[in-house]
């Protein structure tokens, strides 16, 4: 069996599932930003067909509410009404720089922290605790009665979920051997995309059944109940997978000693010029993603409101991009046997470059033909995330593996996490398509 032992696989299986129920928390604020808006109220108004008009000569599909930019006379339309888009400064804010502020900053002290005490903290532990953390507050979102209570408790989300990478990826790496390695990060990150793609379902079609009543409050609540459970058992079932060699070491170095290596260790391996360009690329690509991810939604309803999209990206996300990260973790592991470590960057730098015409396609064609491109484009950009977390686990050094993914968590998460919130400004000069091809195809490329 190798590497794959059913205690390994257990482990990996408790990890993915954590970091599916961080993502659904994560992304649930996406799929339900118009319904949160208009109950909360924030964000900019439009004018919209109102679903309470009763005149079957007037319907969604022969209106032309959506044409009316003023409020005036969209509220002098009887069959339009003047409501909360979910779109705005308010919404990028609550999607993007207040999630990754705190999830940038918390994974950096909670890593280096790890890595510091290796021998006293366990990591098992820090991951149970932020999974309790980012399911509590996002139980708490679906109580939520004012804009800066969703501010606060995304920012709690944001600090739990930031413990899932780092950790996990570092116990990724004492669990599998370099000849596996590729494919358990790409188990791992299918996290990513199936909990992208329920965040969907859950919130569109949560939303829309008004489960007891609770509309759009439903799918944070019902998302939350899951998490506590795998949360008790990381506390309950699994242990540190320390090797030997890290506590034979923390036992034999003095404190002051064991410091400054550890620093010396840490600069030596976060300024390797490989990693550094590898940074400058991950920005660019994680800006483009998330700019897609944080606007998925809210582009469908402005040009294709009619089509059902929910269970469409849960199938392009879970097969496009679930088959991506293991086949860029797969094909990486055999390429590195055979070229060395920089086959698994030429297969990234290739697979991303791919990816940016899928991406336009899946702006300037109509459904379902866009989530043909859709489906295209997760299988061939997706790669990217197995590749990535594996290429620095093995490129930096074992003492400082935590800590070095959380820096890179960090700057990576500075750009692409906060800079999509220019398709605000750009939307006001040109459109709301165009502004997603300059930052979403156009950033991949």
């Amino acid at each position: 069996m190798g590497d794959w032992t059913l205690k390994n696989s257990y482990y990996l299986t408790l990890m993915t599932s954590a970091y599916i129920i961080g993502e659904i928390a994560h992304f649930l604020i996406n799929t339900t930003g118009r319904e949160v808006a208009r109950d909360v109220h924030f964000g900019d108004k439009s004018c919209f067909f109102n679903e309470t008009y009763n005149d079957p000569s007037e319907n969604k599909s022969n209106n032309n509410c959506s044409e009316i930019k003023e409020q005036k006379e969209c509220s002098g339309t009887e069959y339009c009404s003047w409501e909360y888009s979910g779109l705005g400064i308010e919404y990028q804010i609550l999607a993007g720089p207040a999630f990754v502020a705190v999830f940038s900053v918390s994974g950096v002290l909670i890593s280096v922290l790890s890595d510091k005490l290796k021998a006293s903290v366990s990591r098992v532990l820090l991951v149970g605790i932020g999974t309790a953390v980012f399911s509590t507050a996002c139980l708490l979102m679906g109580f939520a009665d004012s804009y800066w209570q969703l501010v606060l408790l995304r920012m709690l989300i944001a600090a739990g979920e930031s413990v899932c990478r780092p950790m996990c990826g570092a116990m990724i790496a004492d669990l599998f051997s370099p000849k596996s390695r590729g494919v358990a990060n790409g188990v791992f990150s299918w996290g990513v995309y199936v909990g992208f793609g329920m965040a969907f379902v859950l919130g569109i079609n949560g939303t829309n059944a008004d489960i007891a009543g609770y509309g759009w409050r439903a799918p944070y609540i019902i998302a939350a109940v899951p998490g506590l459970v795998i949360a008790t058992l990381f506390f309950l079932t699994l242990n540190d997978p320390k090797p030997d060699s890290i506590q034979t070491l923390q036992r034999s170095t003095s404190p002051t000693a064991d410091s400054r290596t550890y620093f010396q260790k840490l600069v030596k391996s976060f300024t390797n010029p490989a990693l550094l360009l590898l940074l400058v690329a991950a920005m660019a690509r994680h800006t483009a993603g998330l700019t897609w991810a944080y606007n998925t939604r809210l582009f469908f309803q402005n040009y294709h409101p009619h089509f059902d999209l929910g269970y469409w990206i849960l199938l392009a996300s879970v097969v496009g991009g679930s088959f991506g990260v293991f086949a860029g973790g797969f094909f990486s592991d055999r390429l590195v046997s055979k070229l060395g470590l920089h086959s698994r960057l030429w297969l990234l730098a290739a697979c991303t470059i791919a990816a940016a015409p899928l991406a336009a396609g899946v702006l300037y064609f109509d459904p379902p033909g866009a989530m043909g491109f859709l489906i295209g484009y997760y299988l061939f950009a997706e790669t990217w995330f197995a590749v990535l977390f594996t290429v620095i686990v093995e490129i930096v050094e074992p003492e400082v593996r935590a800590t070095c993914i959380a820096l890179f968590l960090f700057c990576m998460n500075q750009v692409g996490g906060n800079l999509p919130v220019i398709i605000t400004p750009l939307k006001a000069e040109l459109d709301y398509r165009s502004a997603l091809a300059i930052v979403w195809p156009g950033f991949m490329a």
